[in-house]
């Protein structure tokens, strides 16, 4: 019988009452919840400095009232699980404004808190100088809904999946960074989603063959990708678009490429000219990109996300979507592996996955059979393992990760 793997899930009852992290844009934020579980009080940096001074933003307080959280118009009256509401306010007696994006950061420390929860009725206090501001942000961003039951008019029901998907995320703050078009260059656009548009792919090695939507451009080598306070390890994680021409990008990908651990899985051990040709042909594919895993911005290892759907493993798998996308991982360095850091890992990686394309529906993978990341990969995601997939160069085992049951089961702490 094979061993289930340690979780990776740190209990509620196990996590600190008062914690500092930082946000996607390195502002630092503290909450500190009270020893009776009915305040939580959170903290924002005045700039995006992981050592800025900290001032009070706002609290949240635990009220009598109890509001249902069950899904409304399906759950029976009879079966219907209620929570009690939080008040969200001012941090003082006096009555203050919150902005929009000062909220979205005080919501982050809260749902940290609150998180073994889907759904948190919560009330937005009279203390809230422009409260109404602030409930047309959450239910117009769709951070949350006004319950059809709920008698209070300043009343919401946050949705935790809704937030993870970076619903009323400020572009600068939110996990996904480096996004194309900027706003820098070009202002406000109505919108930013890339059109649908047919292209085509034709190749015999890998065979290819197929109409697909056309990709947008990839941000360029060395940007920030994605950017995530990891709390279980107390780090902060990023993904960078791999630079080949940077020394230290490069050095460190060969490096770990060529060693004995990494190439029983990658067997792509060669010299730099086996390497940069590598690079190079990445870099040319508009339906794959490679980036660099960092801690703190210590380089960890290097992974890649792709478009399945002129992938040259489509043609095997078989039933790939127009957005549907794929990823690999090597960690290269040892003193960053370990179970906490591989779920964020691989967390991290589809969580860029599903928010650079918002109409991707599934992520997958498919590492080789005989490879020990297997049952790390199915006790650590919420995805289903679909089959052993024979390929031209190994026999794969087809993980399947859907959108909606990660954003659920998904490992965020």
């Amino acid at each position: 019988m094979a061993t289930v793997p340690p979780s990776a899930v740190v209990p509620l009852e196990e996590r600190p009452l008062e914690e500092r992290f930082t946000l996607p844009d390195m502002t630092p934020v503290q909450y500190r919840e009270a020893d009776s579980h009915d305040r939580i009080d959170v903290q924002l940096g005045a700039a995006a400095q992981k050592d800025s001074e900290l001032a009070p933003l706002a609290a949240f307080v635990k009220t009598d009232v109890q509001s249902r959280i069950s899904l409304h118009g399906a759950v029976n009256a009879d079966r219907a699980v209620s929570e009690h509401v939080w008040e969200f306010r001012a941090p003082g007696d006096a009555a203050v404004e919150i902005s929009a994006f000062d909220a979205w950061a005080a919501l982050y420390a809260f749902w940290v808190r609150r998180d073994h929860l889907e759904r948190q009725p919560v009330q937005l206090g009279a203390s809230l100088a422009n409260r109404d501001h602030l409930y047309a942000f959450i239910t117009q961003t769709g951070l949350g809904f006004h319950a059809p039951d709920s008698k209070d008019t300043y009343e919401v029901l946050l949705d935790r999946s809704s937030f993870w998907q970076g619903a009323g995320a400020p572009r600068s703050r939110s996990w996904l960074q480096a996004h194309v078009p900027s706003v820098s260059d070009f202002g406000p656009l109505a919108s930013t989603a890339f059109p649908h548009t047919i292209s085509f792919t034709r190749s015999d090695d890998p065979p290819v063959l197929t109409t697909h939507p056309l990709r947008p451009p990839k941000p360029a080598p060395g940007a920030v990708l994605y950017s995530r306070w990891v709390h279980s390890v107390k780090q902060h994680l990023t993904l960078t678009h791999i630079d080949a021409n940077n020394p230290e990008h490069f050095e460190a990908y060969c490096r770990w490429q060529n060693s004995d651990r990494v190439n029983v899985g990658w067997r792509e051990k060669g010299d730099e000219a086996h390497h940069r040709k590598y690079h190079a042909g990445r870099l040319a594919d508009p339906h794959i990109m490679g980036f660099l895993v960092a801690w703190d911005g210590e380089l960890a290892g290097y992974g890649e996300a792709s478009f399945n759907k002129e992938d040259g493993m489509a043609a095997f798998a078989g039933g790939m979507g127009d957005y549907d996308q794929g990823t690999h991982l090597l960690i290269g360095e040892s003193k960053f592996r370990g179970r906490h850091r591989f779920a964020a890992h691989m967390v991290s990686m589809k969580h860029f996955a599903f928010l650079r394309e918002p109409r991707t529906q599934i992520v997958i993978g498919e590492p080789r059979v005989d490879l020990s990341i297997v049952p790390l990969l199915q006790a650590h995601l919420p995805q289903d393992r679909r089959k052993v997939l024979p390929l031209p160069h190994k026999d794969a085992v087809l993980f399947i990760l859907h959108r909606d049951r990660f954003f659920i089961d998904g490992i965020f702490f």
